[in-house]
């Protein structure tokens, strides 16, 4: 064989296994003791998601097909996550600023890890990286604190734990 035609086996042993590797279904299967997903959160990231949109199972789901159920029932449920970690965000940032805080002219970013109940309370909320701050550094507590069980889970989502970092910036004036 030539150098050519090795050049051209080895795009096409490539693309057969591409095209092979994305018709897999690569999702893992069910953990026993309930779902717990790590978010990292930006508050840099503006996301138009209107909170009145409600979610319903059937609403995606062809029962004609299982397949196409289940992967449909996946992405809702995702869609779903991703609205509630949304308002989970926005209900945090609306907090950051307390009524009588003097936080003029602090600028910092506090990042956060905390654990969503299934009834939406906050618990075991830990400092990963601190402002250098501690005004901000309390602030950002007190905000994610304040925020804790304020915003109520679709349905689909009911009794899931979840792990969510969120980093609070501080840029009062901007």
């Amino acid at each position: 064989m030539t150098r050519n035609q090795i050049l051209w086996l080895c795009i096409a042993i490539s693309f057969i296994l591409h095209m092979w590797g994305l018709d897999r279904d690569w999702s893992m299967g069910k953990r026993a003791g309930g779902e717990e997903i790590v978010i990292p959160a930006d508050f840099a990231i503006a996301a138009d998601v209107p909170p009145a949109n409600g979610l319903a199972l059937e609403q995606a789901v062809d029962t004609g097909d299982e397949r196409k159920a289940e992967s449909a029932a996946r992405r809702l449920r995702r869609e779903a996550r991703r609205r509630y970690f949304q308002r989970v965000r926005e209900a945090i940032e609306d907090r950051k600023f307390r009524p009588g805080s003097d936080l003029a002219g602090l600028i910092g970013n506090v990042l956060y890890t905390f654990r969503i109940r299934p009834d939406d309370t906050f618990s075991d909320i830990r400092l990963k990286r601190s402002s250098g701050d501690p005004v901000l550094d309390r602030a950002a507590l007190d905000a994610i604190r304040a925020a804790g069980g304020k915003v109520k889970r679709p349905a689909i989502l009911r009794d899931l734990r979840f792990t969510m970092s969120v980093t609070v910036k501080y840029q009062y004036s901007l």
